[in-house]
């Protein structure tokens, strides 16, 4: 009888001490995999945010480019801006933000985007900055073309 009784005793704790280990690693594995899910996040913001960067960058650098228009676009109930380049040689680069997605004209830049706000300086040079919210970071820059 008391062989029976310490061999389930033993089992008892072994199953408890089990479930306790469970836990604590269920628990660490849960908060590392979130941790690891808001890095990748930020990694794909910023990487996003970078392309949307380079290929402004790239516009505005060519040669006699103006700013050909701007302003805001109604889409399905949200409001965003544009901003349409005009190019030394007559073509035109447009930035638009249509649905979560940022297009260069209809190639797709960035995904996930809440704001995208473009605010035209018109002063002595032409200017503007780019305001760009997207997986809950919020990016601001200003360009100057030459």
């Amino acid at each position: 009888m008391q062989t029976t009784t310490k061999i389930m005793t033993n089992l008892t704790i072994y199953v408890i001490v089990f479930t306790i280990m469970v836990c604590v690693v269920g628990g660490l594995m849960s908060y590392f995999y979130a941790n690891l899910k808001n890095a990748n996040d930020e990694t794909v913001a910023n990487t996003s945010y970078s392309m949307l960067n380079l290929y402004l960058l790239k516009t505005i650098q060519t040669p006699n480019v103006i700013i050909q228009s701007s302003g805001l676009v109604d889409n399905n109930d949200t409001t965003s801006y544009y901003i349409t380049f005009q190019k030394g040689d007559g073509t035109t680069a447009t930035f638009v933000k249509l649905g979560n997605i940022i297009y260069y004209n209809k190639t797709k830049l960035c995904e996930n985007v809440d704001v995208f706000k473009v605010i035209v300086d018109k002063s002595e040079n032409q200017s503007f900055s780019v305001e760009v919210k997207m997986l809950d970071k919020i990016y601001n820059s200003q360009y100057a073309l030459d």
